[in-house]
């Protein structure tokens, strides 16, 4: 049961933006235990295959109960649908016309789920080695190919996608859909020999669909500033990186220590008005130029900022968030430097899982290793043995912990991979997917790693799932703040940046010794006015699974109901520069004016009162903020643009 929002108290303790405590010792917290129990989960999957790319997985709640069910792309076999069965196991209810790609051959290696038409089921967007497909939920276990209906591009000669996403980056309702797409394969540079050694073109180049809210989509990239060199993309992620309410895209290119690196398409919704994209890449140091697989989005620090980890062949990335600039801190972090601890073997790395897998309050990682069987000469030391690595959370810092783990993935070229809480015991589990090149009887190519560890008094937790009103109601961008103790746990509700996979919509973070969380903030994507609302809980227990709906009524996030008079303030103009005016108010009673930022943090505090009062906002950097007004023990606030 969700608690009701109160009146608004006091955020003077929100401002604890963490001395962080980079001493605590290990042994003070859990520490996670993982089995692999494919088989007990009825799990029988295979995907062959005669390229390195794929597989990934999609986590997607298929009818609407609440519980993970799973899409799996079989590459040249059959695809398959588990549905999720409650007690820990899974049933194939794959419909015989999912596999109908096998006379497109087109061959699947991911995806990503959601409602493309909201008719409130979600539907499926693999993305394929040949055209793509879009598969419409009919809403009874049955899905209706309509690739050719809604417009996408059909057909293709040629086409090699790797990563999709989705969400509302123009804030019309609708859900629209960014398509990541490689290379073409005939203009890799070879030898005598015929072995690859070099790649000469900038791939294929990536699509942004912009959902026309009839059940048709317009390829729009040029026109929105997002199609030139985009690199040989592997992953593409819609997300809010800079937490303004408006969906920015990050794009993580393969071959970028040769052609492009990875670049930052920043949306400009909520500071002008209209939904289009620069590239910030190069000003906010996210341009690494990496063979990068996979993003995993991350606040590993407690800071309230967004951090990413960079999976890569050879030494990852974890790119730290310091004001929306971006530092490699991996070295520094106890992040891989790219080499086998075994020996000198180079690593391939795809997928990076990153969540608090022991609910400490520190978020860990489960790093998804693989080999590529025909490894270009220009790379040195391929491994054939790179071991999928977990690592734990210390306070900021990360130790290896593979080998407590319980599970070695060492004999996989693994992939893709997703978390979700398969059996809502408040544990993150781990699905993850590898590639085998030939068909037939073998054993499941995807392995469930079911969350054993124990739990002791310090390691509760708190899991949310969100629904949102003024855009799609999977609400990705939302971004949730759970205070506890003074600390600030920030998540983000996004379609995850693992390789052609996509990771629970649901929210997980780990409390560690707190029992009651003080707060729950939670940001709501904005619509296409800019209108963003903001909605907080508060003195929240732990262990519980929490559903939250937009309260579209409390723009401010509170319950507090103000006074007819209040209703009727103005404030102006918006976007204002360093004035903000502030009009209708009650004469000659005091008022108390107070902006915040979109982390909760107090810009300003000031009383007055005038019936029309001008607020100094000069020395506020630009982007979104909340101004209360506070008269008589009635509250109002208004959303404002600083530019």
């Amino acid at each position: 049961m969700i608690p009701e929002a109160v009146t608004l108290v006091s955020i003077d303790a929100m401002k604890i933006l963490i001395t962080i405590f980079l001493l605590v010792p290990a042994a003070v917290f859990a520490q996670f235990k993982f089995e692999d129990i494919t088989r007990h989960a009825n799990i029988d999957m295979q995907c062959a295959s005669e390229q390195e790319a794929g597989p990934g997985v999609v986590v997607i709640d298929l009818n609407g109960d609440g519980w993970d069910d799973l899409y799996m792309p079989g590459g040249f076999d059959s695809d398959k649908i588990y549905l999720n069965m409650q007690d820990g196991t899974f049933k194939n209810i794959t419909p015989n016309n999912v596999s109908i790609h096998l006379d497109y051959r087109t061959y699947p290696r991911g995806g990503s789920a959601f409602d493309y038409n909201n008719d409130g089921y979600p539907d499926l967007y693999l993305c394929c080695n040949g055209r793509d497909i879009l598969w419409k939920n009919n809403g009874d276990g049955t899905f209706t190919d309509v690739t050719r209906p809604a417009q996408l591009n059909f057909p293709l000669d040629k086409n090699e996608s790797n990563s999709s996403t989705f969400g509302d980056f123009d804030g019309d309702g609708d859900n629209d859909l960014y398509v990541g797409r490689w290379v073409d394969e005939g203009k890799f540079i070879r030898d005598a020999a015929q072995n690859e050694v070099a790649y000469a073109h900038k791939g294929f180049p990536n699509w942004l669909y912009v959902n026309n809210g009839n059940g048709t989509f317009t390829e729009q990239a040029q026109q929105l500033h997002v199609d030139g060199d985009t690199g040989c993309t592997n992953i593409a992620l819609f997300f809010d990186y800079d937490r303004d309410g408006d969906l920015d895209i990050l794009v993580g290119n393969d071959f970028g220590v040769q052609i492009m690196p990875n670049r930052v398409f920043k949306n400009m919704l909520m500071e002008t008005g209209k939904a289009t994209f620069v590239d910030m890449t190069d000003s906010i140091g996210l341009d690494q130029h990496l063979f990068c697989m996979g993003i995993g989005p991350n606040d590993f620090n407690r800071d309230g900022r967004f951090d990413f980890y960079e999976t890569s062949i050879g030494p990852e990335r974890l790119m730290k968030n310091v004001n929306n600039t971006f530092t490699d801190v991996g070295p520094k972090t106890g992040i891989s430097n790219g080499y086998e601890l075994k020996g000198s073997y180079m690593t391939t790395t795809w997928t990076a899982l990153m969540s608090d897998f022991d609910n400490d309050g520190w978020e860990d990682g489960f790093i998804v290793h693989g080999y590529i069987g025909a490894i270009p000469p220009w790379i040195t030391n391929p491994s054939r043995i790179d071991t999928s690595q977990f690592i734990h959370n210390i306070g900021a810092y990360f130790e290896d912990y593979t080998l407590q783990s319980g599970v070695m993935v060492d004999t996989f070229q693994a992939r893709g991979a997703a978390y979700f809480d398969l059996d809502h015991d408040g544990k993150l589990d781990i699905i993850f997917a590898s590639l085998d090149h030939t068909a037939g009887t073998r054993p499941s190519d995807y392995h469930i790693l079911h969350n054993i560890s124990t739990q002791p008094e310090n390691s509760h937790w708190l899991e949310m799932r969100f629904n949102a009103v003024r855009t799609p109601k999977e609400g990705i961008g939302t971004i949730v703040d759970v205070w506890a103790g003074g600390i600030i746990h920030s998540r983000q509700v996004s379609t995850g940046g693992g390789f052609g996979s996509q990771n629970s919509l649901m929210q997980h973070v780990g409390l560690g010794d707190f029992t009651v969380a003080d707060s729950i903030v939670v940001y709501w994507p904005c619509d296409k006015y800019r209108h963003r609302t903001v909605n907080r809980y508060y003195n929240i227990p732990s262990d519980q699974i929490l559903h939250f709906t937009e309260d579209t009524s409390a723009t401010s996030g509170t319950s507090s109901v103000a006074s007819s008079a209040m209703q009727q303030i103005k404030v102006y103009p918006t976007p204002a520069h360093n004035t903000l005016k502030v009009e209708n108010l009650e004469a000659s009673v005091s008022k108390r004016f107070e902006i915040y930022d979109l982390l909760g943090i107090r810009q300003l505090d000031v009383t007055g009162s005038e019936s029309t009062f001008s607020l100094s906002i000069g020395g506020l950097k630009p982007g979104c903020y909340i101004l209360r007004i506070t008269s008589a023990g009635s509250a109002v606030t208004k959303q404002f643009i600083k530019e």
